[in-house]
């Protein structure tokens, strides 16, 4: 007989939900918008209550009259973000957010007092950073005591979500690679971090592999799902990762959106020793994969059109900046409007234009902006590269992928064929993958390569003076970013 599988991902302006058959065709779409709360400069906080609002929302939707019987869902989310519980299980306030930036003094504090950057390292797989869950523990420690008193246990946004459904609190190690409270390459939580922090083991979810069923849902709010088994899901990056295939040595992933990222399965649990490219578990038995982050890929693009050349579409930029040769005559963008992850770590890098002359036209400036960010996930593949993981199946996903320029570009700087997928849906849909094979269910016809660009040799070869000098920008510039951010800080 067949069936239906629901995959759902709870990120941080949606949640998103799929009805995906047991051939991997999607039935049904349905999501929930969800609000960010920001009530100081860097801070950036949900209310868990809006997320369960939206799951059973988008629960109802997706298994109301529903063309075949429902077997089974997954939930994939948002990492690192941190969710306090009391005894009862019910949140105790907001939840910080992976994007909040308030505890960076927490992190310098753990760091240090843990040992040092390579003590962190050698446990974690990742330096400490104000993203994670473990500084923001200590943040409320110190300035909310009372609610860190109250708290019984703590859990991450799908995992919150899960109990919810089940009664059972639970997290699967993709996830909890992102908690800088569990040792990545051991698989164990960490007591060490656990002691700094003065919390006993019993505030942690219980560990479960990525793709087992957590129980059965049992909330009344959603009766025409009762029984059906709820499986962990992933971290977003993961599950997206998962859905797209990237799951053997070899495999790798762009994704173009907002922020961009390259994801590659390892071989083996490297750790970068810069802290520039992160380690984390896949949801694969076993499986590690090495992630590099930029922060603004296709904003980048959104922002400089809503800013400056609001009546373009997205098809006229394109054709604008195809009107200029690769290296866009000189024109160099470095995309750091919001500082920088990967490599460079750096909160204080900013947005440069650089090269601009008299000379230069609307399609020059059009297309160094698509060429900057592309020279920085450039960086990001080639950091990851040098830890000896393998990019050989490149595919590209998010809504850049939809530019034939943007990959194109991609092609001819990571000089390796890339593919888009015939289904590109994030993190619900690899969500949806694990939920079919934790009950028996093959979803090996699912992923389907679609569009393959292939890199110019030629092309390549131009672009390499122009991604040198790219480089050299930044390491120019450094010391004046820093500079810049403290004139700022003083004139408040």
């Amino acid at each position: 007989m067949k069936s239906a599988v629901i995959g759902i991902d709870a990120g941080t302006t949606s949640i998103k939900g799929l009805l995906v058959s047991d051939q991997g065709q999607i039935l049904r779409q349905a999501s929930a918008p969800l609000q960010l709360s920001t009530p100081q400069p860097g801070w950036a906080e949900q209310d868990p209550g809006a997320w369960w609002d939206g799951l059973r929302q988008t629960l109802r939707e997706l298994s109301a009259d529903p063309p075949m019987p429902i077997a089974a869902l997954s939930i994939s989310g948002q990492m690192h973000s941190l969710v306090m519980l009391n005894s009862k299980d019910r949140s105790i306030g907001s939840s910080i957010l992976w994007c909040d930036q308030r505890t960076g003094l927490e992190c310098l504090d753990l760091t240090r007092d843990y040992g040092g950057e390579d003590a962190v390292l050698a446990s974690f797989g990742n330096p400490i950073l104000t993203g994670f869950t473990s500084p923001k523990l200590l943040w409320m420690k110190r300035h909310e005591g009372e609610r860190f008193a109250r708290m019984a246990r703590l859990a991450l946004p799908k995992d919150f979500l899960a109990l919810r459904l089940t009664g059972r609190l639970a997290i699967e190690p993709s996830d909890a690679s992102g908690t800088l409270l569990y040792r990545v390459r051991d698989g164990i939580w960490d007591d060490r971090i656990l002691g700094l922090l003065e919390l006993n083991k019993s505030v942690l979810p219980d560990l479960v592999p990525s793709g087992s069923v957590i129980g059965p849902l049992i909330c009344p709010d959603i009766p025409s799902l009762r029984g059906i088994p709820v499986v962990a899901g992933g971290a977003d990056n993961a599950a997206a990762a998962y859905g797209c295939g990237v799951e053997k040595t070899g495999d790798a992933m762009v994704s173009l959106g907002t922020s961009g990222t390259v994801v590659a399965i390892t071989p083996k649990p490297v750790v970068d020793l810069s802290g520039a490219v992160h380690l984390f578990r896949h949801v694969t038995a076993e499986g590690f994969y090495h992630m590099a982050v930029i922060l603004s890929a296709t904003n980048s693009l959104d922002w400089f059109r809503r800013r400056f050349t609001p009546g373009l579409s997205l098809s006229q930029i394109e054709t604008l900046a195809e009107s200029s040769p690769p290296g866009s005559h000189g024109l160099l963008f470095l995309p750091y409007l919001n500082g920088e992850r990967t490599p460079h770590r750096d909160p204080d890098a900013r947005g440069v234009i650089f090269g601009l002359s008299s000379f230069h036209s609307q399609g020059d400036m059009m297309r160094s902006i698509h060429e900057g960010v592309v020279f920085a996930l450039r960086e990001g593949a080639e950091r990851i590269a040098s830890l000896g993981t393998p990019l050989d199946r490149l595919r590209v996903v998010g809504g850049g992928s939809r530019s034939l320029l943007w990959r194109r570009m991609l092609a001819d700087n990571l000089n390796r064929e890339i593919w888009t997928l015939r289904v590109d849906e994030g993190a619900a849909y690899g969500s949806a993958r694990l939920a079919a094979e934790a009950i028996g269910l093959s979803t090996e016809g699912w992923v389907k390569l679609v569009n393959r660009t292939e890199p110019d040799g030629r092309t390549a070869d131009l672009y390499k003076d122009w991604y040198h000098l790219y480089q050299d920008l930044y390491r120019s510039l450094r010391d004046r970013f820093k500079d810049l951010s403290q004139v700022l800080t003083r004139k408040g």
